[in-house]
């Protein structure tokens, strides 16, 4: 009986508590505020000067968010050189699952993969750029 009290309170404590993701949403608020997104997608998601995030279905492609939240696009800003691997999860984790997106989680860890990615193609474009002789 023991054992199976143990078990069980090791399960729990293994699964991710409500408070996380609750913490998670909160964080990407601030940051969606802070960094001013919402000035140019409103308050509640609904645009303006820069697209409508609400119901959005593009939102559901995780690399196109964090990319474009990388290296902005347009007229939007790029936030990865002010923001940090967290901060980005955060807000694109906050637009994904609010205002009738439910897109799912955003880590740091697959931020990070998409910078990388992204360097990756950014050098390998200006290697191409290069002429041969200086090469």
């Amino acid at each position: 009986m023991k054992f199976l009290s143990l078990l069980t309170a090791l399960a729990v404590l293994a699964l991710p508590s409500v408070s996380d993701a609750e913490d998670q949403g909160h964080r990407g608020a601030q940051v969606y505020m802070k960094s001013r997104c919402f000035a140019c997608h409103g308050q509640l998601g609904t645009g303006g000067f820069g697209p409508k995030l609400a119901g959005d279905r593009i939102l559901a492609i995780q690399q196109f968010v964090i990319a474009q939240i990388l290296i902005g696009r347009g007229k939007m800003p790029a936030f990865g050189d002010r923001l940090s691997d967290e901060d980005i999860a955060a807000v694109a984790q906050y637009i994904r699952n609010n205002w009738g997106n439910h897109d799912g989680p955003v880590t740091p860890g697959e931020v990070s993969s998409v910078r990388k990615l992204m360097k990756k193609a950014s050098d390998e474009a200006a290697k191409a750029e290069t002429p041969e002789e200086k090469r």
